[in-house]
């Protein structure tokens, strides 16, 4: 059960030059891990209270921000072992709420008992050297996960959102040797990863928009991370004639099939064991028919290789467009 803290500061400005002070507040208990946006939003009311000559712009940045990280700062404990015949760890992050609806992750300190084992530092991990985690993640995008397959539990802290669907993770891999947490950037190469702990792989997935999507399968081969296969699907855009046309020529039939629905390309590649290089396995034409509700069914009508003369004539007709 994650547990909280927070205290809160007034930033007060004195003079037309803006001199900042800092009033602490006692900190106490919170029902949740992290303040919730309602909570939030009760204590910048009460800044309302402060003479509009005292009140600080908070959308300044640059040196206004380290006096943000003052103004409302926020620890939140967890609890975990590694392994089962493993202390139990103790897990303090800590955190500022900068004003716009995010967390920026400080510091997680890790302890064994009393005993402070290491103090991560994030901002110098962070993709953007800041994290933007939710106000409603609320253990602050913190989780132990098996990312390595070693049999330890390892740190996966969330970093960020960036870009079309892809989000960035900090992910710290325990080291059972040293006794502690080491950064391991090249799980960040990874977009939205997924672990299989059963199969011993790391699945990826990146987008280029709603009909292009792009999958990666990863395995560790002697500790290194490998990419093992590779999977392209991207819808093409063609005219309703087209469409007809290439089901009528897929099916052998001459007369119009009426069927509804996109025509996709999807190129799959495999790592070869003896050369260690991706080689295509299959790359093809697939017509995927709509359901009644004008939505893709999932039902794979049609197979077509791309070089046939059928795929040839598909590629050219995508290469027009």
């Amino acid at each position: 059960m994650a547990e909280g803290k927070r205290k809160r500061r007034i930033l007060a400005g004195m003079t037309a030059g803006v001199c900042l002070l800092c009033c602490g507040c006692g900190s106490h208990a919170v029902d949740q891990a992290v303040p919730k946006h309602g909570e939030v939003m009760e204590k910048t009311r009460e800044m309302s209270e402060v003479p509009r000559n005292a009140m600080v712009n908070f959308a300044l940045r640059g040196s206004m921000a380290d006096a943000l990280r003052d103004f409302y700062e926020i620890t939140v404990t967890q609890r975990g072992r590694l392994r089962e015949d493993m202390p139990e760890f103790t897990f303090e992050l800590t955190a500022y709420w900068d004003m716009d609806d995010r967390y920026g992750l400080q510091s997680i300190e890790v302890r064994d008992g009393d005993r402070i084992l290491q103090t991560i530092s994030i901002p110098e991990l962070a993709c953007f050297r800041a994290t933007w985690i939710y106000d409603w993640m609320d253990t602050l995008g913190f989780a132990l996960e098996d990312v390595n397959f070693d049999g330890y539990l390892d740190i996966r802290q969330f970093d960020t959102s960036n870009g079309n669907y892809r989000q960035e993770w900090i992910y710290l891999v325990w080291n059972p040797e040293k006794y502690m947490f080491e950064h391991d950037a090249r799980l960040n190469e990874i977009s939205l990863a997924a672990f299989d702990q059963e199969k011993k792989l790391i699945y990826g997935m990146e987008r280029g928009g709603a009909i292009y999507h792009y999958y990666s399968t990863y395995q560790y081969i002697d500790g290194e991370l490998v990419k093992i296969k590779y999977e392209e699907r991207e819808g093409l855009l063609l005219d309703d004639w087209q469409v007809e046309e290439f089901c009528a020529a897929a099916s052998g039939k001459e007369e119009e099939t009426g069927y509804e629905g996109s025509w996709y390309y999807e190129h799959v590649m495999e790592r070869d064991s003896v050369t260690g290089e991706l080689e295509t396995v299959s790359e093809e034409y697939v017509f995927y028919c709509d359901n009644e509700n004008g939505e893709l069914s999932g039902w794979d009508w049609f197979h077509v290789d791309a070089a046939s003369s059928l795929g040839s004539r598909i590629t050219q007709a995508v290469e027009q467009e």
